[in-house]
C-alpha cells in the first residue's frame, strides 16, 4: 500500500470516530483517523464527564478523548489532523481531500463528523461565498495579502486559522461569539503573539455586507459596520456536518445522512456513525457504540462476509 492508502479512513475524531478506529485497527485493517481538531467536537468542549462508564467521574471530555485516541493507537490506528473539504466517491477507492492539499484512498470510509454545523446562514452569507466569505484560511489566505480579514468562531481551528491568515493580511479581528475559546492552550499562546491579531469577545455577526464583494460586517456589539474585505467563518450549532460530502450521499427528510441498519450510507463502502446520524438522544457512549457497530459492518463489507464479528474482546 501507499503512505495515503488506507483499508478504512475515518472523518472525524470524536467518540464515534475514535471508538471505530478501535475496532477497525484491531480487526488488522489499515487505519487512520483524519481530524481537523479534537477540540472542536462536543465532547471535547465538555469540561467534565461524569457518566461514561468506567471513566473517573471528574474526567474532561478532552481527557477522555486522548484516552480512546491511545487505545486506537496501541492497536495500530493512526491519526492526522487534517479539514476534509471533499470525498471522491465515484469508482473502486474511496477519496478524501483535504485542505492541506493531501489525498487519501481507502477501500472504505466511515463519517462521524458529528453535528455541531451551523443551523443557518448569516444574512449575506451565501451571496459572497468565494467573494469574500471563506470556510478555509489555509485554502484562501494568500489572497488578502496586506488586507483586513475577520474570523469568527471560538474553537481551536478559528484559533489556528486567525493565526495562518495574521501571516498575509495586514489585520485579522478575531470575532468570538462567547467569552472564550475552546481551544488548546498552545494555540491560545500562538494567538497572543501575533501583534495584527485583535480579538473581540462576545461579539456575533448579524449580518455580511457589500456590493460585489465583502465590504463589511453588521456585528451585535457596535453600531457602526466593521470594514473587512474578507470574513472566515467557523461558527457551529446543531446541524449535522456533511458539507465536505458535496451532495453525494443520500440524506433523511431531517437532512441528516441516510444510513441502513449496517450503518452503510447509499453509496456502498461509505458507512456514518454518531452524531452526523441525528439520533434523538446525544451521549458519548451511545456514539462511541454506534462507531463500533460502523467498522465492524465495515470490516463486515471488506472481508465479504456474511455476517459481522460479533464477541467480547
Amino acid at each position: 500500500m501507499s503512505d495515503n492508502h488506507y483499508d478504512i479512513v475515518i472523518v472525524g475524531g470524536g467518540p464515534a470516530g475514535s471508538s471505530a478506529a478501535i475496532y477497525a485497527a484491531r480487526a488488522d485493517l489499515r487505519t487512520l483517523v483524519l481530524d481537523k481538531d479534537p477540540h472542536a467536537g462536543a465532547l471535547g468542549m465538555a469540561h467534565v464527564i461524569a457518566n461514561y462508564p468506567g471513566a473517573p467521574t471528574d474526567s474532561s471530555g478532552m481527557g477522555l478523548l486522548q484516552s480512546m485516541r491511545r487505545q486506537a493507537e496501541s492497536f495500530g490506528a493512526g491519526f492526522a489532523r487534517e479539514k476534509v473539504i471533499g470525498l471522491g466517491l465515484q469508482g473502486k477507492e474511496r477519496k478524501v481531500f483535504t485542505a492541506s492539499g493531501k489525498t487519501f484512498s481507502a477501500r472504505a470510509l466511515i463519517l462521524a463528523t458529528g453535528s455541531m454545523g451551523k443551523n443557518s446562514a448569516i444574512e449575506g452569507e451565501e451571496r459572497f461565498v468565494g467573494t469574500g466569505v471563506s470556510y478555509c484560511a489555509t485554502c484562501d489566505a494568500a489572497f488578502y495579502k496586506g488586507r483586513l480579514v475577520a474570523v469568527a468562531g471560538r474553537t481551536g481551528e478559528a484559533v489556528a486559522e486567525a493565526v495562518v491568515l495574521s501571516r498575509f493580511a495586514g489585520r485579522v479581528y478575531l470575532l468570538c461569539p462567547s467569552s472564550s475559546f475552546a481551544a488548546p492552550e498552545e494555540e491560545l499562546e500562538r494567538l497572543s503573539l501575533q501583534p495584527n491579531i485583535d480579538v473581540v469577545h462576545n461579539c456575533r455577526i448579524t449580518a455580511i455586507n457589500g456590493e460585489k464583494s465583502v465590504e463589511s460586517l453588521t456585528l451585535s456589539d457596535r453600531e457602526e459596520p466593521l470594514p473587512v474585505d474578507g470574513v472566515f467563518l467557523y461558527l457551529t450549532g446543531s446541524s449535522p456536518v456533511i458539507d465536505y460530502t458535496g451532495g453525494q450521499l443520500d440524506l433523511t427528510g431531517t437532512g441528516c445522512l441516510k444510513t441502513g441498519p449496517d450503518f452503510m450510507a447509499s453509496v456502498p463502502g461509505v458507512f456514518a456513525a454518531g452524531d452526523v446520524l441525528c439520533k434523538e438522544i446525544k451521549q458519548a457512549i451511545i456514539v462511541a457504540s454506534e462507531g463500533c457497530r460502523a467498522a465492524l459492518y465495515a470490516d463486515k463489507y471488506l472481508a465479504g462476509r456474511a455476517r459481522p464479528r460479533s464477541d467480547y474482546h
